[in-house]
């Protein structure tokens, strides 16, 4: 869809509080722009109207290009809620595009997994691998799987580490979990990741407590030690004990 000066608030600005609009800033003797432009309506086709696709002709319409601060061009912006919210400049591959609109995008079969994990984790494990989901959607999607199988009466640590798997080992908000939590697998401590994924608050400070007084043993130190920063991982930075006792380890330690 071509804009120009005269409908962008209407077709931008607007339909970017319905869904994200991505504006591709091009002009006709541009040759990376010749490149990316059919990069960009084959996404829109895959996408299948979760964004749209909205070009502006910089030759045409100088003042949007001064306007959003375009110095060169392939220029696209990405615009939610009426602001742009992420972009690029040049030519770059399906794959890094993709990353990028999954940001503002919530895939199909997403928000499917996160409600089947509460009632029945088997299944949303299956729906889960059996998923297109990639980047944060699949890593939290894993996560939420996760948490919900070991919190069953008989956890089945094989889903959990088929799910684990699913999460980079690096670059990813859960990798650090996610690695820690393999590794207590790794070592036998499932019982201790069960606890780390408790609802019961309490259960995890009583944890948290025994392994606090264990480092203070000379040949428990160095292993307990591994163990509370493998749980401080595993709750994240926002639980609110993992602040807590990240202060009474230090204390322990030094």
């Amino acid at each position: 869809m071509e804009i120009r000066t005269t409908d962008f608030a209407e077709k931008v600005i607007a339909e970017s509080h319905r869904r994200p609009v991505v504006v591709d800033f091009w002009a006709p003797w541009c040759a990376p722009c010749r490149i990316l432009g059919p990069i960009l309506e084959q996404l829109e086709k895959e996408y299948a109207g979760k964004f749209l696709l909205a070009k502006v002709n910089t030759d045409a319409e100088p003042q949007l290009a001064q306007q959003y601060q375009v110095m060169g061009i392939p220029d696209v912006k990405i615009f939610q809620q009426g602001k742009i919210a992420a972009g690029f400049v040049g030519v770059r591959p399906p794959e890094f595009i993709r990353e990028l609109l999954d940001q503002f995008i919530v895939p199909d079969g997403y928000d499917r997994i996160l409600q089947l994990a509460a009632s029945d984790p088997h299944k949303a494990k299956k729906l889960l691998l059996e998923s297109a989901l990639r980047g944060k959607y699949r890593d939290e999607a894993a996560w939420s799987v996760v948490r919900a199988l070991l919190r069953e009466k008989k956890p089945d640590t094989t889903a959990v580490r088929e799910c684990l798997s699913l999460i980079p080992e690096v670059g990813s908000t859960r990798s650090d979990a996610r690695n820690a939590a393999l590794a207590l697998l790794e070592r036998g401590n499932s019982q201790e990741l069960v606890t780390l994924f408790s609802e019961d608050e309490s259960r995890i400070r009583s944890a948290l407590e025994t392994w606090l007084a264990k480092v203070e043993v000379r040949d428990e130190k160095e292993k307990h030690k591994e163990l509370m920063v493998q749980a401080f991982q595993i709750l994240g930075n926002d639980h609110p004990l993992v602040l807590e006792y990240r202060r009474k380890l230090a204390q322990a330690i030094y």
